[in-house]
Formats: C-alpha cells, sequence, structure tokens
C-alpha cells in the first residue's frame, strides 16, 4: 500500500452503522416505497375509471401538484435541518409524517357518496395532502438518514446502493402484484381499490416504526449552532460537486423515464405486442437490482466518479446497436434492454452515493450540515424531470400524428419512437458524464475533508 493510500484510510471516518441499522433503512423503503408506488400508479386509473373524472381536470391536478411538490421539497429540506429532538433530525419525521401519510395514502382511494364538483374538489385535496405535503415530509428525511447514519462514504455508499436495490424490488413488485389483486377484487369497485390502499397502508406503517426503532443518527451537528437559511443556500449554490453530481442525475432520470414513458407505445406500435411490456418490466426490475450490486461492488475498486464513466460508455454502445439492429429482432431488444437497465440501475445508485458525498463538502464550505436541503435538490429535479419527460413524448406524439389505437402507424412515428428510445436516451446518457470531468470530490478528497472538520471540531 503506497504512503497516499494509507493517508486516505488514516484520514477516512470510521464505520459507525451495524447491520441492523443498515436492514432497518432497507426494511423502511419497504414500506416507503410500496405505499408511494401504489398511490402513484393507481390514482390516475381511480380518477379516470372509478370517480369518472374529466381527463383535463386531472391534467390540471398533476401539473400544478408536480409544480407545488418541486418547491415543498426544499422547504421540507429546510424544516428537517432545523428540526432538534432526543431522537435526532430524521428519525422523528419517520415516525410520525411516515403513518400520517399511510392513513392519506389509502383515504384517497374512497369513494364519497357526492357530486362530480364536490369530487373534483376531495380529489384535488386528497391529491395535494398526500402527494406534496404527507409524502414529502417523510421523502425527504427518509433519503437523508444515510448521511446522518455515517459520515464514512464507503459504508454509506452500501447503505444508499442496499436500500436502492430494495427500491428498484419493491417498484417491480408493486406493477406485477397490484393488478392481479385489483382484477381478483374487481377492477372497477372502489372497494377494492380501497382494500388494497388499505392493507399496504398498515403494512408500510409497520415498516416506518420499525425502520425508525432500528435506524440510528451518528452524525450530529453541534445544536449550540443555529440554522442559517443564508449557509444552506450557499450549501447548494456555491457547492460545485453537488451542482456536477444534480446535472449527471438531470440526464440520467432524463434518459431512463423516457424510455419509461415511452414504453408502452414502442411495445404496442414498434413491436405489435403489448405483453412485450411485461417481459421489459420484470427485465427492468432484474437489470435495476444487478446494476445496483455491480456499483457497490466496482465503487470499491475505481471509484465511483470513473465508475459514471464506464456505466456511460457501455449505455451508450448498446444503445446504439440497438438503433442500428431495428425493431424487428425481438431476442436482440430483449439482450439490450437487460444490458441498458444494468447500467441505468448502477448509474442511478452512482449519483445518488456522490450525492451524498457533497454533504460533507458543503459543510467544509460553510461551516453548516444541510442533509436534508442537499437531499431536497434531488427530489426537486426528480419532479422536473419527470415533468420534462412526459411533456416531450407528448409533443412527440403530436408532432407525428399518431393515431390511438391504430394497428399500423405512419414511418415518421415508429422511426421517432426508435430514435428516441436508443438514440435519443443514449445522447442524453452522454451528457451525464460530462458534469464529471469538472468533479473533483474523489474518495482521496472526501477522505481530506473529513480529516479536516475533524480537526476544526476538536479545536472548537
Amino acid at each position: 500500500m503506497s504512503t497516499e493510500e494509507k493517508n486516505v484510510v488514516q484520514n477516512e471516518e470510521p464505520k459507525m452503522c451495524t447491520k441492523r441499522e443498515q436492514v432497518g433503512h432497507a426494511l423502511g423503503v419497504l414500506g416507503h416505497d410500496s405505499a408511494y408506488n401504489l398511490w402513484s400508479s393507481w390514482m390516475m386509473p381511480f380518477m379516470t375509471d372509478i370517480l369518472m373524472l374529466s381527463p383535463a381536470f386531472i391534467g390540471i391536478l398533476t401539473t400544478a401538484s408536480r409544480i407545488f411538490d418541486a418547491f415543498s421539497d426544499i422547504a421540507m429540506g429546510v424544516i428537517a435541518d432545523r428540526t432538534r429532538s432526543k431522537w435526532g433530525r430524521f428519525r422523528p419525521w419517520i415516525l410520525r409524517a411516515g403513518p400520517i401519510f399511510c392513513v392519506f395514502m389509502a383515504l384517497s382511494f374512497v369513494k364519497w357518496p357526492v357530486g362530480t364538483t364536490a369530487l373534483c374538489a376531495i380529489a384535488a385535496v386528497m391529491y395535494l395532502l398526500t402527494g406534496s405535503i404527507f409524502f414529502t415530509a417523510v421523502d425527504i428525511p427518509f433519503w437523508s438518514l444515510p448521511a446522518a447514519m455515517t459520515s464514512n462514504t464507503e459504508e454509506r455508499s452500501s447503505i444508499i446502493g442496499t436500500t436502492t436495490t430494495v427500491s428498484n424490488a419493491v417498484a417491480g413488485a408493486v406493477g406485477i402484484i397490484l393488478p392481479l389483486a385489483l382484477t381478483a377484487l374487481g377492477e372497477f369497485k372502489w372497494t377494492s381499490y380501497f382494500t388494497i390502499a388499505l392493507a399496504v397502508g398498515i403494512f408500510a406503517s409497520i415498516m416506518y416504526i420499525i425502520c425508525f426503532r432500528s435506524v440510528k443518527e451518528h452524525v450530529i451537528p453541534d445544536d449550540k449552532e443555529e440554522f442559517s437559511l443564508r449557509l444552506a443556500m450557499r450549501n447548494i449554490f456555491q457547492n460545485q460537486p453537488l451542482l456536477c453530481v444534480q446535472l449527471s442525475n438531470v440526464a440520467c432520470l432524463l434518459a431512463m423515464t423516457l424510455r419509461g414513458y415511452l414504453n408502452y407505445y414502442y411495445c404496442m406500435y414498434n413491436l405489435g405486442n403489448l405483453t412485450i411490456a411485461s417481459l421489459l418490466s420484470l427485465i427492468t426490475l432484474v437489470g435495476m437490482i444487478v446494476g445496483s450490486i455491480l456499483f457497490i461492488v466496482g465503487s470499491k475498486i475505481v471509484g465511483k466518479r470513473n465508475c459514471m464513466f464506464g456505466i456511460a460508455i457501455i449505455y451508450t454502445a448498446i444503445n446504439i446497436f440497438q438503433y442500428l439492429s431495428g425493431w424487428s429482432n425481438i431476442p436482440v431488444i430483449l439482450v439490450c434492454a437487460t444490458i441498458s437497465n444494468i447500467c441505468m440501475g448502477a448509474a442511478i445508485v452512482c449519483v445518488n452515493a456522490m450525492l451524498a458525498d457533497t454533504i460533507e463538502y458543503g459543510e467544509w464550505k460553510t461551516g453548516q450540515r444541510n442533509e436534508a436541503m442537499i437531499t431536497s435538490t434531488r427530489c426537486f429535479v426528480t419532479k422536473c424531470v419527470s415533468a420534462v419527460s412526459g411533456l416531450v413524448i407528448a409533443l412527440v406524439i403530436a408532432v407525428t400524428g399518431m393515431v390511438p389505437q391504430a394497428a399500423e402507424q405512419a414511418p415518421v412515428v415508429l422511426n421517432s419512437f426508435h430514435f428516441i428510445y436508443t438514440l435519443g436516451s443514449a445522447g442524453v446518457m452522454i451528457l451525464a458524464v460530462v458534469p464529471m470531468a469538472f468533479y473533483k470530490l474523489t474518495e482521496k478528497r472526501h477522505a481530506e475533508i473529513m480529516a479536516e472538520l475533524a480537526a476544526r471540531k476538536q479545536k472548537d
């Protein structure tokens, strides 16, 4: 081992978490994501097919809530960072806001015996309270916890990687199980939706409580220091590594969500078989999990930043190959989808792990630690990218003149779908590595910053 490597090992923070705590955080996401995925995936079908609300009203409601979401995330980041309690800053929100979110999630699937106007008003209030208030109140603290559990970058990458892997598995399981349960109970009965939501809500509440009891916050800021919004803003806008990571995150999420939004249309019209969408969803689930695991191993060998370069190269190459192969060879499409999703799973965990490392950089730069504020930028970016991706696909459908439910589409429609699904996604992923050229917060630099922060605390 070289002298430089020895210094990194000596400067790196010691491991702080037990296996029980790491498992506790992963169990928390079982409830967290099962409840949210149920609500986010099935709320729109419930409003259209059960409540019989106008699509125009639903479109306005979802767009307005996303805009509100983006800013409520930042506000919750400020609130969480200012929280002080015997349980820490983030754990109280897991215990309190988590079960409340579950209650409102279940109540969202109730058809009240009132007129259409009143149903619209109730739906709007419940939608905003559930998704924009109570979910945000638990989501920001939950994903801020890994940075408060440990400042050891390797240990934190492992926590984030494990929890993200479980999160991807939950998303896949919800997509597979819920349609079957709804069909068994009666797909056009509001009681079917409510029964499933109630069961999931109870399960999620139990998982939140287990997470609260299992996880500890070992990285605790000085309670004597008052929270400064000015420093919190500096922690974001003068945090060069954070800005680099978030620019990469925008590109990664855009590449993933473009394919996700286009998946139905690509399978229905290009491949001519909607059942392939189910197979691609299963491939996505497995690929994302495998990618998350591979990142945990690979980041220890070559570092997180180098992992991102490798991921982008492989992802771009396989999507170029798929573009050139066309859309008639299903086995080739399935193989390419497998490799693409492995890369995407690794990329998402990579940017999340690097995002957590920027917390110490911000603390070193400003003297104030802001886990929740920095985590809230991730949620802000995710919701903005989701809105942009939906708009892009809608514009493509409108401009190319796609005919809904038509057995045959014009060549321009099919070619546009294939281009966006492959080269478009690959081109966006190439942009993800550009900010990495300016990202200087390597594992070695992070260890040096941790040593300086430790020296400051000893001096104080």
